[in-house]
């Protein structure tokens, strides 16, 4: 998962981090929010609480590295922050930050509470065969230039349940992605 993470915009995979299909039926309508397209650099930091969601079969199967590293993260060592450049396409904004999704999301929902230039706020649930994830999100976009927003995302499954918490800091550089396609981590 963290893979796939790192493959998404980071806007964008906090926006969608569990990657929901829009389900706008009961939902306040989205409105394209103030965003400058080009390159910008989003600071992500989580802090994980609970167990990690992870069956125990699957744990057994782990090293011991493995299983510490893991353990590790939630206890802390994964609430560092992440900085990303990211490119952010005029596309991406009209849509709202949608990504492609596997067949897996087909059972996610969105809902936008609500939406204006300047504020979006979400909530999304997915209930897939051996999980379930709920997300709200809030982010506020400040002059077109600046973003600042809160995850809160609990995931289930085998009993475990796992929290994460993030602020979301992005600030515009320059209306050239360069070679930035979507997102690239930088640290």
């Amino acid at each position: 998962m963290q893979l796939r993470l790192k493959k998404l915009g980071a806007v964008s995979q906090f926006v969608l981090c569990t990657g929901t299909a829009i389900a706008l039926a009961h939902a306040a309508q989205y409105t394209k929010p103030n965003i400058k397209p080009g390159l910008w650099e989003v600071t992500v930091t989580p802090k994980m609480s609970g167990e990690m969601p992870i069956p125990d079969d699957q744990l057994a199967k782990m090293t011991p590295e493995q299983r510490a590293k893991v353990e590790a993260m939630v206890k802390g060592q994964g609430s560092k922050p992440h900085v990303y450049k990211d490119c952010m396409t005029p596309e991406k904004i009209a849509k709202g930050f949608e990504m492609e999704r596997g067949a897996e999301e087909a059972s996610c929902k969105r809902n936008v509470i609500s939406s204006t230039a300047s504020e979006l706020t979400l909530h999304d649930e997915c209930d897939h065969t051996n999980r379930k994830t709920v997300s709200d999100v809030h982010f506020e976009f400040k002059g077109g230039t600046e973003i600042n927003g809160k995850l809160h995302i609990v995931t289930t499954a085998s009993g475990k349940s796992m929290t994460v918490d993030s602020t979301v800091s992005g600030k515009y550089v320059t209306a050239s992605c360069g070679t930035v396609k979507d997102a690239e981590p930088v640290n």
